[in-house]
């Protein structure tokens, strides 16, 4: 029998990472808000959105996107007082903690992945960001003794499932990928014939969000990290 390959996100998976982006959006917008725009908090978010969304396509997710981001979406709403005030400094000092925030796991990580480490499963991390961000965040993971190895690409797409499979001489019917947000974790792995378990958090992006494809392979859904032990 093959042996199983289960492979975690990282972000709102293992850690808590989304509620900081949250807070920091929230606060800028805030800022802005000072300015008497003819713009309501909602309308705000959407540009800012819709630059992040722009920006990604180019670069990729990551604390800097986020935050040049921010300073595009503060420049165009605000226009000279955004520079005559150096809000750009304000957004640099708001999006400090993004680089290098407390690394907290998701209640249940520990003890479910030291299980699964214990029945004899290979366990690797696949997260997408900056590489020197996602890294330092790994290394950092209190669990990560339990990893075989990870991976840190650029979007999550079906070809950087299809490069791991390729890489790593495996086939796609023994992988499993493990994560909180239905396009790049479920759908994009799903297209690569990855098995899939959908675990939603409150903090997933919303841009992240999308309807989970009624296709195979199955996609197991649970309430939280700890319902893995069911299923392994």
């Amino acid at each position: 029998m093959s042996k199983k390959h289960l492979f975690f996100d990282l972000d709102d998976t293992l850690i808590k990472c989304s509620g900081y982006f949250y807070d920091i959006m929230d606060t800028v917008a805030y800022k802005f808000l000072e300015y008497d725009l003819d713009y309501s908090l909602k309308e705000i978010k959407e540009l800012f959105d819709e630059i992040q969304m722009e920006n990604i396509a180019e670069h990729g997710y990551g604390p800097d996107n986020f935050k040049y981001s921010l300073m595009q979406a503060g420049s165009r709403l605000i226009g000279y007082d955004f520079f005559k005030d150096n809000l750009a400094e304000f957004i640099e000092n708001e999006t400090k903690i993004l680089y290098n925030h407390p690394i907290e796991l998701i209640e249940g990580a520990e003890e479910t992945i030291k299980y699964l480490y214990e029945k004899g499963y290979n366990l690797h991390i696949l997260t997408k960001g900056s590489q020197k961000v996602q890294k330092d965040r790994v290394n950092k993971l209190p669990i990560k003794k339990y990893f075989d190895d990870y991976y840190i690409v650029k979007h999550k797409e079906k070809s950087d499932y299809e490069d791991i499979l390729t890489s790593c001489k495996l086939s796609s019917k023994d992988c499993f990928m493990i994560g909180n947000s239905p396009k790049g974790d479920i759908n994009e792995a799903k297209l690569a014939g990855f098995n899939t378990v959908y675990i939603p958090s409150a903090d997933t992006w919303a841009l992240e969000d999308e309807k989970i494809a009624n296709t195979k392979p199955k996609t197991y859904e649970l309430d939280n990290i700890l319902g893995l032990k069911n299923i392994f």
